[in-house]
Formats: structure tokens, sequence, C-alpha cells
């Protein structure tokens, strides 16, 4: 390329994203790309101002559709890798779920993860066919060579059985409640009635989960027990384990990292059921108390079924005595199946994909007029971004916290990241890489005074170490 591009990659939950964005911006790097990294609250002040040649969301959904047009309007490509991949119980549902949040029209690029997803969206004309590419997700390249050997290692003595659950609905981290959860169910193209009937029964399956936990416990003393909740949850939600001295709750670190030193998992429709077998590490599914309205189609058909309390005990024995019977031959082919249709292949490549794409799209656009008048944003986005222009970062984010959610700027400071959390992935990544460069990160503060006024500061560069 005649000039060196440059890619603004929004990091959504820190927690869950930002392990394998930064082997995205890294291979970037490698081929001359500017790469900054931007907290999903803060990129309407910075994106507009760092103008990028191309933005990549964490979604598409209707509480980003004013800025998706402002950075249009501003001459910015704009693509998608939704983080929310398998989103909602199948690829039809997930097509539909996009195709309903509008603004797909004004995409330059959207990766999805799989090839059942891909077939969805060109079936439902979720987003035109010539921006639509399989490539996987960055995420899970931890989960095969050389990258799995870059995890870090949780803090925790000896062997563990992991419990991973999924009930933010009932248990909210980032909203005030259930009625709140209702409302973005319903917000997300779902009836009310669904809405509610799901809050009902996830309630009862965190109640049972939380039950076999102790169960488990107690019948295992000499065992000791991990559970982890979705990082949407309220880790306080399960303090009554605490009182267990062979359970622990833990919340930091990935999911792929704690699956890859768990001898077991046991999980209801948690869809690291799916990395685990990436990883060869056994799912138990807990069935007995599972409902239609909860259920996750991928991580139940990849996981070994469990009908009763009974029975999960005894295959716990099993498989900590390395005594677990084989799967049958139909779950063993699902496995295999939905890992090509979910997540296009574990081959720790897919973040080359996701790169190839960005750059052809890049290409693609230099030199092109496009044709027809853009949508503006609404009058209130409208207002919010001439506020940050006029007003600067500092005065437009003290009216915000003043007259905002104070929910949302807990929201906001639980999704930073800092510059020694890059850093320390991007050593990690740099000690088994096979191209043997080093790359450091540095905090985006501006070049120029005006930059300065406008940009929050959260933003991270990656540079090659010289």
């Amino acid at each position: 390329m005649p000039d060196q591009p440059h890619v603004c990659l929004i990091v959504d939950n820190p927690l869950r994203d930002l392990e394998g964005l930064v082997l995205l911006g890294r291979e970037l790097a490698t081929r001359g790309v500017k790469v900054t990294l931007v907290p999903m609250y803060e990129q309407g002040s910075d994106v507009p101002a760092l103008k990028p040649d191309l933005v990549l969301l964490n979604y598409t959904r209707p509480n980003n559709s004013d800025l998706i047009k402002l950075y249009k309007r501003e001459g910015i490509l704009v693509g998608v890798l939704d983080t929310e991949g398998i989103g909602g119980n199948n690829a039809d549902q997930f097509a539909t779920l996009v195709k309903k949040a509008g603004s797909t029209a004004l995409l330059d690029l959207y990766c999805v993860w799989g090839q059942a997803q891909r077939a969805a969206f060109l079936k439902h004309g979720t987003v035109p066919a010539h921006i639509l590419r399989a490539t996987g997700c960055p995420r899970y390249d931890f989960c095969a060579g050389p990258w799995r050997a870059a995890l870090s290692r949780p803090a925790v003595g000896g062997d563990y059985v992991l419990l991973n659950t999924n009930y933010p609905s009932v248990n909210p981290h980032f909203s005030n409640g259930p009625d709140d959860e209702v409302e973005t169910i319903v917000n997300a193209g779902y009836s009310r009635d669904y809405a509610n009937q799901v809050i009902i029964e996830a309630r009862h399956a965190y109640r049972s989960t939380l039950e076999m936990s102790m169960k488990l416990a107690e019948h295992y003393p000499d065992v000791h027990f991990v559970l982890r909740p979705h990082p949407f949850e309220n880790i306080k939600s399960y303090d009554a384990l605490g009182a267990y001295p062979n359970f622990e709750v833990r919340q930091e670190g990935t999911s792929i990292e704690w699956i890859n030193g768990a001898r077991l998992l046991i999980h209801q429709n948690c869809s690291t059921a799916i990395e685990a077998t990436m990883l060869d590490v056994e799912p138990l599914s807990m069935e007995w108390f599972n409902t239609p309205s909860l259920r996750v189609q991928a991580a139940a058909q990849v996981s070994r079924p469990v009908a009763s309390e009974s029975d999960l005990i005894a295959l716990v024995k099993q498989g900590l005595e390395g005594r677990m019977p084989p799967v049958a031959e139909e779950t063993a082919h699902l496995r295999r199946q939905i890992i090509s249709d979910l997540f296009t292949a574990v081959d720790g490549a897919s973040s080359i994909r996701v790169a190839n794409a960005i750059l052809e799209t890049i290409v693609a656009a230099r030199g092109k007029v496009r044709l027809g008048t853009l949508p503006r944003p609404s009058s209130r986005g409208r207002a919010v971004a001439m506020a940050r222009v006029a007003l600067g970062y500092k005065a437009s984010s003290a009216i915000r916290r003043h007259h905002g959610s104070a929910e949302i700027e807990r929201r906001r400071l639980r999704k930073a990241f800092s510059v020694d959390a890059v850093g320390a992935v991007l050593q990690r990544i740099d000690a088994v890489s096979a191209d043997g460069r080093q790359f450091s990160v540095r905090e985006v503060v501006g070049d120029t005074r005006w930059m300065a006024w406008v940009v929050s500061g959260a933003s991270l560069q990656l540079t090659e170490a010289s």
C-alpha cells in the first residue's frame, strides 16, 4: 500500500475480547498497519478524531447506529467482527437479529465466525454478499498452536474442576436488575412474553446451579472446584460458596485460560463448552433443569448430557479417575461439524483471516467515490457529537457524569484497559511467535493541541519495539 493504513479496533469487554484483539492488532501491525485499540465507551470521541481508514466494530445494534452514520460521514470505512458471533439460539436467529438491528447497509465489511453464520446471513439478506467473510474469531486462536502456549495460567493451586455459569439476565453485573434485562431482550427483537419467561426460567437455573455446586463441594471434599461466572454476572451472588474450603469463585482471566487448566467443565447453556472441546476438556451439561427457551443448541450438542444430580456426581468421579466412557459417535460428529459451522476452523489463523479481510476492504475502497446521500445521525446523535468537539473530552465527560446514569459510568470504568494489561498480552504473544518481532503499546494522547482536547487518552496504539 502506498500509505500506512490506520485501523481502530473497538474493545467491548476486555476480559473476554482483549487478548484476541491484541493478537489481531499485532498481525495487522506486522504488515505495516497503524493499530489503535479503542474502549467501546470512548469510541465516539476517539474514532472521529483519529480518522482511521477503517474502524472494526464489536457489533451493529440500534444503540450504535448514530456512531456508524457519523463514521461514514467522516469517510471512515466500517467493519464488524461481532463479539457475540454465535448469539441467539442458532445461526438463522442470529442473522435475523443483526438484520433487524439496522445500519447493515452502511457497512463495508462483516466478519462472521463460521460457515453456518455465513450461510444464514446470505439466506436472510442480512448484509450484501460482497462484504461478508467467514473468518473465525481471533480469541479462539489461543485454542491452537502456537498461541495456546501464550495462555497465562490461572493462579490456583493444583488440578480443579471448572463450573462456568451463564446467568447475566437474572444476575446482572452491568445493569440494574432483571427488569432492565427484559428490556434488553425486547430491544433485541423478542416479544415481552418471551423475555419474561426467559427470566423466570433463568432464575430457576441459576438457583439449581448454585445448589448443585454446594452438593459437589460436599460430596468431594478433597476435589478443588472453581466456579467462573459469566463476565456480565454479579460475582457476589455466589458468596455462599465461600463457606466451602474446596471451592473458589473467580472471574478474572479469560474462559479459555481457565478451561485450559481444568480437568472437567460443568455448565448449562454456556458456549464455553465448545471451547472445552477445542481444548480436549470434557464438557458436562446439566440437562435436568434445562428448558427450550434457555437452551443454546450448539453448547448442548457438543456436551455430554447429564440427566440428574446423581449422574453428574458419578461422571465427575469417572472423569477424575480417567474412566470417562467415550462419547456417542453422534456427539463426536457434532463436535467436528459445529466447530466448522460456527468457528470456521480451530487452526490459530483467525486473526490472519480477519487481517486479510480488513486490508482487502481498505485497498478496494481507495480511489472510489461513494454514490448517494449518507443518512444523518439522529438529532440527539448530532448534538452529542458536536458537544464532544466543542467542549472537549474532559468537559463533555464531566457533563455526562453529572447528568447521566451512574450505572453507565460504572460500566465505562469496568470496560477500561491499561497499558500494562495490553503490554502483558503482547509479551506472551511475542514470546511464542515465530517471527521474532516484539511490540509495545502507548497511550494515544493526541499529537496536536486539538487532538489532545478531544481524545479520551484511554485508547492505546501498538508500536514495534526498536
